[in-house]
């Protein structure tokens, strides 16, 4: 138990609102972030597409730091455990 407890963190994730929020007991600690934050965009039923249907891209804030994490960076390289990771929608100007 110890063993998978090591290779885990778990995480509070809420949208930019904070209205819905999940905790990620057991998130493998070899996600990228970029795969992290697809598969709790799923868990926590947010849609991955504006009202016209064009695709919206998230990105992760790390709340501890206060900065954006990049999609290739890994969990286990920049996370500790029971930090909270704020989605944001990734909004082009134009």
């Amino acid at each position: 138990m110890a063993m998978a407890a090591a290779m885990t963190l778990g995480l509070r994730v809420s949208d930019l609102s904070g209205q819905k929020t999940v905790h990620a007991p057991a998130v493998p600690k070899h996600l990228t972030i970029g795969e992290f934050v697809q598969r709790v965009l799923a868990k926590m039923g947010i849609s991955r597409n504006d009202v016209e249907g064009r695709p919206i891209n998230f990105q992760a804030r790390l709340d501890r730091e206060g900065r954006h994490l990049h999609g290739s960076e890994t969990i286990g390289d920049v996370l500790r455990d029971d930090d909270e990771i704020v989605l944001t929608p990734n909004i082009d100007a134009g």
